[in-house]
């Protein structure tokens, strides 16, 4: 009996020795997803910052052609005046030429010399008026071509606003059977915000999303699938009161906001296949509140997960560029 009982302590210790180490091993993997987690973070901060830069770069670009598109009018309608002008002036002394040469035979030396000079004033005035046209057609043609290029630029603007406004209207009819409390959907900056409340997706605490929440997800999943070249940002987002860790996995707000975006992530590209190159996830924790923490409703509005969906602008900054 002794032996058998030293055989099962023995077993018993050896079981505990390897899920130990399972659990290291798990923990040290989850450490690592989290530091990579919070420089993916990062670098979304950064490329939002640099896509709002160029959004404002865009506008000011725009603005500017349209201003010099004005001013080269202006200077176009002034040197067509300057040829008008040249061109009378070349006209009244073309016949004033013609009408003194037919009375040559009646004019005297100094008058020969006279329609001599007149001669190489009209060759010089003939050549300005051709340096003129010249000048007219080169303006003209820089001018249609800024113009052609503004009027591309206008476009591909009012096509991505278009497109922004559109892709709204169809979440909001896709998600129409959830209420305000549950979720919200906007256009901010040329971006669309689909803003679903915790209590939509998980219970106080979880990671783990609520089976209502799935459906929504499913029902976006759709819309996103139809635009496969918008850009989808998943932001998990908590309310400022500290998270009750009990030594497990999540340690804090950031890990609980990170890990919900996680959890949303792999719904929408696992199980309704959204392209895993269009999505990516962060964790905000509390530092990007939309209401103030002071109040339980305040709290409740920033405990929330935010799926941006942002239509590409390489094209305008291409065109910028050229």
């Amino acid at each position: 009996m002794k032996n058998y009982i030293l055989y099962i302590l023995t077993i018993f210790l050896l079981n505990s020795c390897a899920l130990q180490k399972k659990f290291d091993s798990m923990q040290n993997d989850y450490l690592v997803s989290v530091l990579e987690n919070r420089t993916l973070s990062a670098r979304l901060d950064s490329l939002r910052s640099k896509c709002a830069s160029d959004q404002e770069i865009l506008n000011a670009k725009l603005s500017k052609m349209k201003s010099d598109s004005a001013s080269m009018a202006s200077s176009m309608a002034s040197m067509k005046r300057q040829v008008q002008e040249q061109t009378d002036k070349f006209t009244a002394s073309q016949q004033e030429y013609l009408k003194k040469l037919k009375d040559a035979g009646e004019l005297n030396q100094r008058s020969n010399a006279e329609l001599l000079q007149m001669q190489l004033d009209l060759e010089k005035q003939r050549m300005a008026l051709q340096q003129k046209e010249a000048d007219l057609k080169k303006l003209t043609d820089a001018l249609q071509a800024r113009e052609a290029k503004i009027s591309e630029l206008q476009q591909l603007l009012t096509d991505q606003k278009s497109k922004s406004e559109a892709l709204r209207d169809a979440i909001k009819k896709a998600l129409v059977d959830f209420s305000a409390g549950e979720l919200s959907v906007y256009t901010k900056d040329g971006k669309v915000y689909v803003s679903m409340s915790d209590k939509l997706l998980f219970k106080s605490g979880s990671t783990s999303v609520e089976s209502k929440g799935i459906d929504a997800l499913g029902k976006l999943s759709e819309v996103i699938k139809k635009n496969p070249d918008i850009q989808v940002d998943i932001e998990g987002h908590t309310d400022n009161i500290p998270y009750g860790s009990n030594g497990g996995m999540i340690k804090d707000n950031w890990d609980l906001s990170l890990m919900r975006s996680s959890s949303v992530l792999h719904i929408l590209s696992e199980k309704y296949k959204v392209s895993p190159k269009q999505v990516k996830g962060s964790g905000r924790g509390e530092f990007y509140p939309v209401e103030s923490n002071a109040t339980a409703e305040g709290r409740g509005k920033n405990r929330r997960t935010e799926i941006i969906l942002t239509p590409q602008i390489d094209k305008l900054l291409n065109l910028l560029g050229e």
